[in-house]
């Protein structure tokens, strides 16, 4: 949502129209998420595959190697998932102490960037 303060101290907002008109950083923590979502199922089915509970891969030294694959991609999943959450923190954070920005535009930090802080927490 972009909302615009006019003269009269009346806002106006809008809902954005597509997700094209969401700003670049908004564009770019979207493709981050989705990518890391993306790698770390990858790196949960070769955990699983990688196991020593399954018979997927049968030699004890491809079995090491997939696990150490798996690891990495989790420590990557947590890192592209880190990267969006702390920049939209940063944003709030600094748009909050500015005194450019409207009162009524000030956005507090809440439950999502928890969230992802946790979820960055668990994969790396």
């Amino acid at each position: 949502m972009n909302c615009v303060t006019q003269s009269t101290g009346q806002m106006q907002c809008k809902v954005y129209d597509s997700m094209l008109a969401l700003s670049s950083d908004l564009q770019a923590a979207r493709a981050l998420t989705v990518v890391a979502i993306v790698m770390g199922i990858m790196a949960i089915l070769l955990a699983v595959a990688g196991g020593n509970c399954t018979n997927c891969v049968e030699n004890q030294a491809s079995k090491n190697k997939v696990g150490i694959t798996s690891g990495i991609m989790f420590i990557i999943a947590g890192v592209l998932c880190l990267v969006p959450v702390c920049w939209t923190a940063q944003t709030i954070i600094r748009d909050f102490y500015s005194p450019l920005t409207v009162e009524s535009q000030k956005r507090e930090m809440g439950a999502s960037l928890y969230i992802g802080w946790g979820a960055a927490a668990l994969m790396l």
